[in-house]
């Protein structure tokens, strides 16, 4: 490397320390999880904030933990629910940290309209699916797969579609979340509507 190109190297290095970008405006920073934490002799200390619970829930085995996840996040019910994310809310007792901070895309759930119409509920059953595929459980990840059923429902006797799925949770314990299994990711795969 020639010392014009050392140069500007370490200007751009400088520069992202600093926070600052070419444009003349300094560098977005990106969301965090984390709080400030006052300490003695230290200044910024920065600790994570802990995921929600569910009062009386031991998260000691993690396909309790990925059943209870999938039931609340299937828990939508428009006539007591004051938009479409309130199932997110309380699927979160069960997620970490990380997973409870990021904003859900059930916000955007373009079902809620047709079921606030109908003041539907969804009505879902959770059960454990084997998945022969499944890696062994280490002592801080497991994975659980567990298939839900799920179809909106009003009381006056209108049914929307049964959608059909299988929820693939990802599951970790220890660290900032504590002892507990909580689910760390997941993924929704659609088995099929009728």
């Amino acid at each position: 490397m020639n010392a014009r190109t050392q140069a500007v190297a370490a200007l751009v290095l400088m520069l992202s320390v600093t926070g600052c970008s070419g444009g003349g405006r300094p560098a977005p920073t990106p969301p965090s999880t984390t709080r400030a934490v006052s300490a003695p002799n230290s200044a910024g200390v920065v600790a994570p904030v802990p995921p929600p619970s569910q009062a009386g829930f031991a998260y000691e085995d993690p396909g309790e933990v990925c059943t209870r996840f999938t039931a609340a996040l299937y828990s939508a019910d428009t006539r007591r629910d004051a938009g479409p994310d309130d199932a997110y809310k309380r699927a979160a007792n069960f997620v970490s940290g990380t997973l409870a901070a990021q904003s859900p895309a059930a916000k955007r759930d373009g079902r809620w309209a047709t079921w606030a119409e109908y003041r539907a509920y969804v009505d879902a059953a959770v059960e454990p699916f084997v998945d022969a595929l499944q890696a062994a459980d280490t002592a801080i990840s497991a994975r659980r797969t567990v298939r839900v059923t799920a179809t909106p429902l009003s009381e006056d006797g209108w049914r929307g579609w049964t959608e059909d799925s299988l929820v693939d949770c990802t599951l970790r314990r220890g660290g900032p979340d504590g002892s507990g299994w909580r689910v760390a990711g997941y993924e929704i795969r659609q088995a099929g509507l009728r």
